[in-house]
């Protein structure tokens, strides 16, 4: 039975060599987690034809028109390029997405997401798109931050009234490593996703989203097409819409990282959502993370700090020496539910409390029990009691250590 949901069709090799020669595969880095290979032509007069040829990533949209796309990688083959007007439309978005990304560093009123859609909208031939960032479960997809183009604010709080019966959802669910689409002419349908597609105009609708292998997070762009005589999407359309999303995700993590350097080892700053798995920030944050939890792993937050993350405001975790501020994260959105969190580890002195702090400096300045209470209007009884809780917190057992502490 045919599938409403196909892969991206492949582009036929039509480049053949011109004179007898012998390949061998070379690997030119792209992205982080992207790699072109393709059979570089070492001809008998030539040389080596792999030094002329691209090496930088924003050249990858190139091998759409002498190759084919599976998953992670372009295979590649001998022969000229022939350059295709969506190639070089795709070249041209690329180049532009990438220095929006250097500007969003000074201007924080600029939303890369949506100025990467509108950039895309002319190549790929989109009236209206939705996207940003979901989580999937096994029976369910929830969509905690997003925002539209073309569309109007209710379409994501009706969406997720019909979630469940979502068939592109579903389709991206059981495989994330597609670009998934819908026909509103198409024979299988619910109830729910006709009632979207008239409420909203919506004829034809592809889904892509940047997959993370063990994440349950990921972020997404739907762009839809809303007139009768629209064409469908074609094999090239969706493998530039892949490609698109992938490119758009690395740069707003790009972006986010930028924005949010810290220090080796002395801070951390995550997007989670209510539920606490982790959509931004936890590639640089893992290892600080596990210093304090070690048991600690995957995409969603050490337990401790679940709880946390729902309350907005400073949160110490003594024990761990860690303080957590917790705060919402409107740029992931117009309409958002992801908790931005900031982690700073603790100093010895953080871990007390202000009389305590007040205290310790007294007594490591040489004030006896006595005069501290004097000082600061206690009893001694009092200043005492709080001298161990000093000395439990800091992990010391004299006031040489104390003084060292705290003077230093």
């Amino acid at each position: 039975m045919n599938s409403p949901f196909r892969k991206p069709a492949a582009v036929p090799v039509s480049c053949q060599p011109k004179r007898s020669c012998h390949t061998h595969p070379v690997v030119i880095p792209v992205l982080p987690h992207l790699q072109v290979f393709r059979q570089a032509s070492a001809c008998k007069q030539g040389g080596n034809g792999a030094d002329a040829l691209w090496t930088r990533g924003s050249n990858l949209v190139t091998s759409f028109v002498h190759g084919y796309y599976h998953r992670k990688y372009i295979i590649l083959h001998p022969g000229p390029v022939h350059v295709t007007s969506k190639l070089s439309m795709f070249s041209q978005f690329v180049a532009d997405l990438h220095q929006a990304g250097r500007r969003v560093d000074q201007d924080a009123d600029l939303d890369l997401a949506a100025h990467a859609l509108e950039l895309l909208r002319p190549l790929l031939g989109f009236d209206c798109a939705w996207y940003g960032w979901a989580r999937f479960l096994d029976d369910r997809t929830t969509v905690p931050a997003s925002s539209t183009l073309g569309l109007p604010e209710g379409f994501a709080p009706f969406w997720s009234t019909m979630a469940s019966q979502d068939l592109v959802a579903t389709a991206l669910r059981r495989d994330r490593g597609r670009v998934c689409i819908y026909d509103r002419g198409q024979p299988r349908q619910t109830d729910e996703m006709a009632e979207l597609s008239e409420r909203y105009g919506i004829r034809k609708w592809a889904s892509a989203i940047h997959n993370r292998p063990g994440a349950a997070t990921t972020f997404f762009v739907s762009v839809y097409r809303t007139r009768h005589h629209d064409p469908h999407w074609d094999g090239e359309d969706l493998q530039l819409l892949q490609c698109a999303v992938d490119h758009l995700f690395l740069a707003l993590q790009a972006a986010f990282e930028r924005r949010n350097a810290d220090g080796p080892g002395e801070r951390a700053t995550l997007v989670v959502d209510e539920a606490g798995f982790a959509h931004l920030g936890l590639d640089r944050s893992q290892g600080f993370l596990r210093t304090i939890w070690p048991g600690w792993k995957g995409d969603r937050l050490p337990r401790p700090l679940r709880q946390a993350a729902l309350q907005p405001g400073i949160h110490l975790f003594e024990r761990e020496g860690v303080a957590v501020n917790c705060r919402k994260h409107n740029e992931a959105g117009r309409q958002s539910n992801l908790v931005r969190l900031e982690f700073t580890l603790l100093s010895k002195l953080d871990r007390l409390s202000p009389r305590e702090r007040e205290v310790a400096h007294l007594l490591a300045t040489g004030a006896t029990h006595k005069q501290a209470a004097q000082m600061l209007g206690s009893a001694p009884a009092t200043i005492r009691n709080q001298t161990q809780a000093i000395y439990d917190k800091l992990g010391i057992r004299s006031r040489a250590e104390l003084a060292s502490t705290v003077l230093r």
